[in-house]
């Protein structure tokens, strides 16, 4: 459950402070002391009651001789307070919204990296893909029915393909996705050809599909998006990740760098993209 979640993050980021403060040879009252604070704070820290502000990692960790860790915590408060939106709030008034408010986040993102097993990412959705898709979306969850509008919003960020300013993108999706009916069989038809469009002669671009015959090196349990080398989106059923620790990024780069070297791409996934479309195009 994601609130289970943050709150395993922010026990976690609570043991790291109470671990810098033990290594420094510091008790709880030294260290508040030596910060100017009420002695009560640290321990309301170090048992997650309370989760410090930025300013109190950089004392912290300045008091512990300890600057070196401040990136790091940093990042991981900064995660704790953003890593979680509720598709409740987000979705209160359509999935119009939610699609404007990626717009942003791509203008500043120069590198993209995707990873979907079992779907074809939003940036490269043919209107009738993304309508069924979303469609599905506002069944499911039962919120207020802006389809059109929210679709339209959907195709408008991959203007952001197009745009220029040097932006690269890196998409990798299971063969699966090909194969996964979202849409009617006409539909379906017209996404592949879309995606075997962007096979060639798009150098912005990179396009690759696991074969499903291929023992992958890892088989990540969710979709994610890597925006540059600072944050990670993860979607599940109940709401969005935000991640933005340093190391946990890393991960992330380590984890779309191994399922990419498994991926082909150009002829090869022109090939899976083909065959599957005139499997459909003969139901």
């Amino acid at each position: 459950m994601p609130p289970t979640r943050i709150s395993e993050a922010k026990g976690i980021l609570a043991a790291r402070l109470r671990e810098i403060r033990s290594e420094a040879g510091l008790t709880a009252r030294s260290l508040a002391s030596e910060a100017g604070w009420h002695f009560s704070k640290v321990s309301k820290i170090e048992h997650a009651v309370q989760t410090p502000a930025e300013n109190d990692i950089r004392t912290w960790c300045r008091v512990c001789d300890a600057d070196e860790y401040v990136v790091d915590l940093i990042a991981a408060v900064r995660n704790i307070d953003s890593m979680y939106t509720e598709w409740r709030r987000l979705e209160s008034t359509g999935l119009r919204h939610v699609q404007e408010s990626f717009q942003r986040l791509y203008q500043g993102t120069r590198q993209f990296r995707v990873f979907q097993h079992s779907a074809v990412p939003g940036l490269l959705q043919t209107p009738g893909y993304a309508r069924a898709h979303l469609r599905a979306v506002i069944d499911f969850r039962g919120i207020p029915d802006d389809l059109e509008s929210a679709v339209a919003a959907r195709i408008g960020q991959q203007e952001v393909l197009t745009g220029g300013g040097g932006k690269r993108f890196m998409f990798v999706i299971g063969e699966q996705a090909l194969r996964t009916p979202v849409c009617g069989t006409a539909e379906m038809v017209t996404q592949l050809e879309r995606l075997a469009e962007i096979t060639t002669n798009v150098p912005q671009l990179s396009f690759g599909v696991i074969p499903s015959g291929t023992s992958p090196p890892i088989m990540p349990p969710e979709n994610f998006w890597i925006y540059d080398d600072n944050q990670v989106r993860v979607d599940t059923i109940p709401g969005q990740f935000r991640i933005k620790a340093p190391t946990d990024v890393a991960l992330y780069e380590k984890a779309f760098t191994a399922l990419a070297g498994v991926a082909v791409y150009g002829k090869a996934a022109r090939d899976l993209i083909e065959a599957r479309s005139s499997a459909l195009r003969e139901t």
